[in-house]
């Protein structure tokens, strides 16, 4: 459910995963973390990144931003307001008289606890180790809930907002799974620990999100969870 109130500072939590899409004719689009805010003044957030270095965008460009925090994803328009090397690259962005917040959970999540690969697909523009990750071969996780739309990984490594994947996962009884894809929508967590909101996307293996939701429904007659 899609409703518009004010941006409240508990929902403001640093290091969040901030996306920025540019609202003129070059949609440039850019991943950054949310530092700190002055509520009814301004929002901080790390200068974006390319190639290691960081990206100053224009004093008053328009951008619309979106993050997720406590279960929902908020979205505004905004404007640069300024910025500062001073101590790191920042930058300054107008705080919204008035955020959309969209609920994220619309469907059941169950608590499992189900191993799993992952072989990263795409990076978004400007993500930084792209090379590495994509480079490294498969990464061992762990899927901690699951749904009809989506699922939560616990994961060594973090990775940026849109990054796609193609994951791998083990059932009991030595069922595997291949082939699922899915799209993150959501990171947090600290280094060597991150939970990732996961959504599945079409194109999968045959059958995988069919398969998926046979076992939903297991799940759901089950007096124990996996």
């Amino acid at each position: 459910m899609l409703e518009k109130r004010p941006l409240l500072p508990d929902a403001l939590i640093c290091g969040t995963t901030i996306r920025l899409v540019a609202l003129e004719a070059t949609k440039s689009k850019w991943t950054t973390v949310l530092v700190g805010a002055r509520p009814g003044r301004y929002i901080i957030v790390e200068m974006p990144k390319v190639a290691g270095g960081p990206v100053k965008l224009d004093d008053g460009s328009l951008w619309s931003v979106n993050f997720i925090s406590k279960g929902s994803v908020y979205s505004f328009q905004t404007a640069v307001e300024g910025y500062t090397y001073r101590l790191a690259p920042l930058l300054f962005l107008a705080y919204p008289r008035e955020v959309e917040v969209t609920g994220l959970r619309t469907e059941k999540r169950y608590p499992v606890n189900i191993p799993m690969t992952m072989n990263i697909s795409t990076f978004p523009r400007g993500a930084e180790n792209a090379e590495q990750l994509m480079a490294a071969g498969p990464v061992k996780a762990l899927v901690v809930d699951l749904s009809e739309s989506g699922f939560m990984m616990a994961s060594p490594v973090p990775l940026p907002l849109e990054c796609t994947i193609e994951a791998t996962f083990y059932l009991p009884r030595e069922e595997v799974m291949p082939h699922i894809k899915s799209v993150v929508k959501a990171c947090r967590g600290k280094p060597g620990s991150y939970f990732m909101g996961m959504s599945y996307l079409p194109g999968g293996g045959v059958g995988s999100l069919e398969r998926l939701r046979d076992l939903i429904t297991s799940i759901e007659n089950m007096p124990l969870r996996l």
